[in-house]
């Protein structure tokens, strides 16, 4: 399960990871908490420029269309999440609901990034500490600059990556963000491995990284 904040938010932190686990077999859902209607640049605002609850939506849609993953949209509205017990009840819900064992979400640790990326962050960390299915954390990379985020797991997504480019494509309504362009995602998807696993880089396989705050390893006997 990915739960983020916003609609391209999971398209960014693990396309080719939640790819990689649905070929394996795994049911795999997607759930975006707010509607991203005021995800809009201040020029755009300036000119009246508006989008509908459910236009970012179809742009999801859009982006994993025929992957074989599911989609949840809780419509909260974008810009003003905090990690009450309002948004921790709704994410506690939602991981008990899809028997999450593997979560992905946001960084706990880019504090210059997004204000709802960072309370649903928090957020996801102390519901999953009470969903006993829950055994694995992982806190995807924010595009956020000059954050604290230290990888320590490698997800080898080489043979995703031009889907996860046009996947980012998708997100139509959001034009000339440089976080969601081509060039960006190649370079994101390479410094991880030249930083952690420079042999494999030089190679050319390509990764998405990823925190933890849980993780739990079996052997293969105890394997849920």
């Amino acid at each position: 399960m990915a739960l983020v904040a916003h609609p391209d938010d999971a398209e960014l932190l693990c396309y080719g990871t939640l790819r990689r686990a649905a070929q394996a077999g795994a049911t795999v859902t997607v759930v975006v908490v707010t509607h991203g209607a005021n995800g809009v640049s201040l020029a755009d605002a300036a000119e009246g420029r508006r989008l509908g609850t459910d236009e970012r939506a179809e742009e999801v849609r859009a982006a994993w269309h025929s992957t074989g993953i599911q989609l949840t949209f809780l419509g909260m509205p974008d810009g003003a999440l905090v990690a009450d017990r309002h948004l921790i009840s709704a994410v506690e819900a939602e991981l008990t609901r899809l028997g999450c064992t593997l979560l992905i979400t946001h960084s706990l640790n880019a504090d210059t990034d997004h204000q709802d990326h960072r309370a649903l962050a928090g957020a996801a960390a102390n519901a999953a500490t009470r969903v006993t299915t829950c055994h694995t954390v992982l806190h995807g990379e924010p595009h956020a600059p000059r954050s604290a985020f230290a990888p320590t797991v490698l997800v080898d997504i080489t043979e995703h990556l031009d889907d996860k480019v046009s996947a980012l494509a998708a997100h139509r309504t959001q034009v000339g963000r440089w976080y969601l362009g081509k060039d960006y995602t190649h370079h994101r998807a390479a410094q991880a491995g030249w930083r952690l696993r420079p042999a494999a880089a030089a190679a050319g396989r390509v990764y998405e990284p990823f925190e933890t705050s849980v993780l739990t390893l079996f052997s293969q006997e105890d394997r849920p």
